[in-house]
């Protein structure tokens, strides 16, 4: 990689990001707004059979199933998701490179809108029998592939619109959009449950409660559509010139390094969130007096702090750098992080702290999550960009989604409850490595990021003067 010398031209401050944003022309902001949006969708896509699905599992259920087949069913349909992911990013992503960004978002998110409608209308098993529960999990599987897709492209796409001097500010926005998928579908479950309560098989909820909020996150997907259909291909995609295997380009020579060590980074940041998210509720629930209500606030006023923090992480990265920002991330991680997580899984404070303890958890451990999707779209050039990218986002989270089975084992030689400390060194140590091993990107000009055919080498070029770049509006 080559970059040019004193890369500052795209430094600014907060507010100058600001302005950048707001001094976007239409075209611009109608991507940008629609990259969000998608984030956002994407996430209460991966929520609905966490938190919609989990009260009513027993609908796709026999009667006499036994706890561990129930768990595997439960289990068996928020992973068919994350393995269908990988698979989308592998497809879409290297159609979105060969055939553009645009295209492919809208195939993307008319097929995962359409699978989770199909889910919302699905009969359960004292109707369909075992087919019912195959369905369910085959659908999932489906829509993680419509899903990878979707942010393999439209991701990429948001950013080549974007003012490069904002990208930290849409990068953190992108992120945030995350958090408040949270907030938002456990409003949803929690209405719904307020109107139609949970119990046995019989139950208001069980029966039919537990559709709305999958019809509803349909309805949002196909709005996002026609969203989408107003967002026009990307200039810089339409003016790079295409390489026909862009797969084939990220196996080979420096390449192959960029996305082994952008897989790397990943993993780690992958761990890290998996550490507070997955576990958290469950550890508020055994360890404290509580209820699940409680615990469910407690996640949602945690989730909203953390959404300024990713917000204000992703600003800070256009000040004093991506790569900075990720290694100060593993650093605050292990160093304020981890002995905090560990005074929440003590359980020897009152409930009240320890759920104030739990927003200080998820901005010390998640927040560096921030700058990672501004720094993943900046590793790589425009011809192999959604590949790159919708690869490194999403097949880094495959060993991270086997967690379970490495708490158990860690479970076996120390104190359950603080077996999630050790994945959450783990992650910040690949964090920190990853962010090690990779250059600095805040100032490249994506416009003149290129796959070199002689060498198989993207050049990493950064302007001294931000105003030579056809894309530096502000």
């Amino acid at each position: 990689m080559t970059v040019v010398d004193e890369p500052m031209s795209f430094r600014a401050r907060p507010r100058e990001q600001i302005v950048a944003l707001r001094r976007a022309d239409d075209r611009q902001r109608r991507a940008m707004a629609s990259g969000w949006a998608g984030y956002w969708i994407d996430m209460v896509d991966v929520y609905l059979p966490v938190v919609a699905l989990a009260p009513a599992i027993a609908y796709f259920q026999p009667a006499s199933v036994s706890a561990d087949l129930a768990s595997v069913l439960f289990i068996g349909t928020f992973a068919a998701t994350m393995l269908g992911r990988p698979i989308g990013a592998l497809l879409f992503g290297h159609l979105a490179d060969r055939l553009g960004r645009r295209r492919l978002t809208l195939m993307s998110v008319a097929g995962f809108s359409t699978c989770t409608a199909a889910i919302g209308l699905l009969p359960g098993y004292a109707a369909w029998g075992a087919l019912a529960p195959a369905l369910l999990v085959g659908l999932r599987f489906v829509n993680g592939i419509f899903l990878g897709g979707e942010y393999s492209a439209g991701t990429p796409l948001a950013f080549e619109h974007c003012p490069p001097r904002a990208r930290g500010l849409l990068g953190g926005l992108l992120l945030g959009a995350y958090t408040l998928a949270y907030v938002f579908i456990s409003l949803v479950v929690l209405a719904v449950l307020a109107l139609a309560p949970a119990g046995g098989p019989a139950s208001p909820y069980v029966q039919w409660g537990w559709r709305i909020p999958f019809l509803l996150g349909a309805g949002l997907g196909f709005a996002l559509l026609l969203l989408r259909a107003r967002v026009p291909e990307s200039d810089v995609w339409q003016q790079t010139p295409k390489i026909d295997r862009p797969l084939r380009a990220l196996a080979h020579g420096t390449l192959r390094r960029d996305l082994t060590q952008v897989l790397l980074l990943m993993t780690g940041l992958w761990l890290m969130s998996g550490s507070v998210v997955s576990v958290m509720p469950r550890l508020l629930l055994t360890q404290y007096d509580t209820s699940p209500v409680a615990v469910t606030w407690a996640l949602l006023a945690a989730n909203v702090v953390l959404f300024l923090t990713v917000v204000a992480v992703g600003m800070a990265s256009q000040v004093i750098g991506r790569r900075q920002v990720l290694l100060g991330g593993a650093v605050v991680a292990v160093v304020l992080g981890l002995p905090v997580y560990a005074v929440v899984a003590n359980a020897r404070i009152g409930v009240a702290s320890a759920f104030a303890l739990v927003a200080v958890v998820h901005v010390l451990v998640v927040g560096a999550w921030g700058a990672a999707s501004s720094y993943c779209n900046e590793r790589f050039p425009t011809a192999v960009r959604s590949s790159g990218f919708g690869i490194g986002y999403s097949l880094s989270v495959v060993l991270p989604s086997l967690s379970a089975f490495y708490l158990a084992g860690l479970g076996r030689v120390m104190p359950f409850e603080y077996t999630q400390l050790v994945l959450l060194a783990v992650g910040a140590a690949l964090l920190a490595a990853g962010a090690t091993r990779g250059p600095e990107t805040y100032s490249v000009d994506l416009a003149e990021l290129e796959v070199r055919r002689d060498a198989r080498r993207p050049a990493l070029a950064v302007q001294r003067d931000a105003s030579a770049s056809p894309l530096s509006r502000t």
